[in-house]
């Protein structure tokens, strides 16, 4: 088998065994993760609390003038994969066209835990921008960017639940799943966000005896009449 591994999160009897089809793991997917949300963050010179109800709901900022810049750190979209309550399933392609097998079936909580990009890395003042969206998600497949070394056998041990602390946070997200080092990508067919999105400010300073201070949070709301745009 030298084809790259297929992987699937849904409630553990929606993951299909034996000799399976491309269809029956697509078909598996969509009972999996149907929620996401999209964090961005900004670095946040010259903006004051009393400004977050100006800011747009759809989460871009233009530079400040007087030389002031609110930096975009961060760009993400993170599926719920709620590990709680869904499975993953593990399937190499089989010698048939369009033919898969279950190669390992297991609880999401029982993967190997890692902890992962904790945004922002360093001291100062931030916008954060969150927005909830509905999505639907194929299977995952190691990213495109490292295909020529994706690994083709399989060893649960090199599967990694990553967890993060993103924003203003007080607890850890899981925010992906990793194979072997390299990230896996759950391509999205369909995302539709909610006709609202909330800003907030907040600082970070590691030498406080609080190091992560909220100073202000605020709910957006999209105009009447602008309907929210479908995105891939």
């Amino acid at each position: 088998m030298n084809d790259p591994l297929v992987f699937v999160i849904a409630p553990a009897a929606s993951l299909p065994e034996g000799d399976v089809s491309w269809n029956d793991l697509l078909t598996a997917q969509r009972q999996g993760p149907g929620g996401a949300f999209a964090l961005r963050l900004f670095t946040a010179a010259g903006t004051a609390a009393d400004q977050l109800t100006q800011l747009p709901w759809e989460g871009a900022l233009e530079p400040l003038g007087g030389g002031q810049q609110r930096r975009l750190i961060c760009d993400a979209v993170v599926p719920q994969f709620d590990p709680r309550s869904n499975a993953i399933g593990v399937y190499g392609r089989n010698d048939e066209a369009d033919r898969y097998r279950c190669l390992d079936r297991f609880p999401l909580l029982d993967a190997n835990n890692e902890t992962c990009w904790f945004y922002p890395t360093h001291d100062g003042s931030f916008l954060s921008w969150e927005r909830a969206l509905a999505i639907t998600l194929e299977p995952g497949m190691v990213a495109a960017e490292a295909q020529p070394q994706a690994p083709t056998h399989y060893e649960r041990s090199e599967l990694k639940l990553l967890w993060s602390l993103l924003a203003d946070d007080v607890s850890l997200t899981c925010v992906g799943l990793t194979y072997g080092g390299q990230r896996i990508e759950w391509p999205q067919t369909h995302s539709r966000p909610e006709p609202m999105a909330t800003w907030s400010l907040f600082t970070v300073d590691t030498q406080a005896d609080v190091a992560l201070t909220v100073q202000a949070s605020q709910t957006v709301f999209l105009e009447t009449g602008n309907d929210p745009i479908l995105e891939p």
